[in-house]
């Protein structure tokens, strides 16, 4: 497996291309942009072709380049049932953030429902339902790589937000657990924002994971 990050549109969402050098099956997780389309065509240039669009949760800063890329590449958007209202709701705030968007129809083709598989090539990753920033978010596993994109639940040396809307401090905590419980130390986290990470050390450095781990 190849990834490919992207830094993109006004809050610089980690936008990440992953595909697989054998079949050349892509997935875009969490198109923060439109500034992703020309990257993308370059890309299919090269012979990558684009099946899903995974979005870790409904927020304008990791769907707003769902639209423009679902029309050049034909995939599918993924998003939690949980998140659709959410995702609508944040889109009417991506003008006020300096996003240039288009208000129409971002409809999931796909809504995950509970804890699924998915796959690329010969790879299975892991949809792991995280509520807490938002009530639909998900972290992706790849566990025979031992990598995790994370999205807005566990940040390097901090952890999501829960004072927007649908937002649980309670549930936020409980995800933050399962993932301690179900990565092993060197599993490299991939948040949506912010440099990359491992569990172990967030274990050792992040005070809210520290925090929420022993109790708190």
């Amino acid at each position: 497996m190849k990834l490919v990050n992207y830094v993109v549109g006004p809050l610089s969402t980690n936008s990440y291309v992953i595909y697989d050098e054998v079949t050349m099956d892509a997935i875009v997780i969490d198109p923060g942009s439109n500034e992703l389309v020309p990257k993308c065509r370059e890309l299919i240039g090269k012979g990558l072709k684009f099946s899903k669009i995974i979005a870790t949760h409904g927020h304008v800063d990791h769907v707003a380049g769902v639209k423009s890329l679902r029309e050049i590449t034909g995939a599918k958007f993924m998003l939690h049932k949980s998140d659709i209202e959410i995702m609508d709701i944040s889109l009417d705030w991506g003008w006020e953030l300096g996003y240039n968007l288009s208000l129409e129809d971002l409809s999931p083709d796909y809504v995950y429902e509970g804890d699924e598989v998915v796959s690329l090539g010969d790879l299975e990753i892991k949809i792991i339902h995280t509520p807490g920033h938002t009530p639909g978010s998900i972290v992706l596993y790849i566990p025979s790589l031992k990598i995790a994109f994370t999205g807005d639940t566990l940040f390097r040396e901090s952890v999501g937000r829960t004072d927007l809307m649908g937002g649980s401090w309670p549930a936020l905590k409980e995800s933050i657990r399962r993932l301690a419980n179900t990565f092993n130390s060197e599993t490299i986290i991939y948040p949506g924002h912010g440099p990359s990470s491992t569990l172990g050390y967030e274990l050792r450095n992040n005070r809210f994971v520290k925090h929420i781990l022993r109790g708190g």
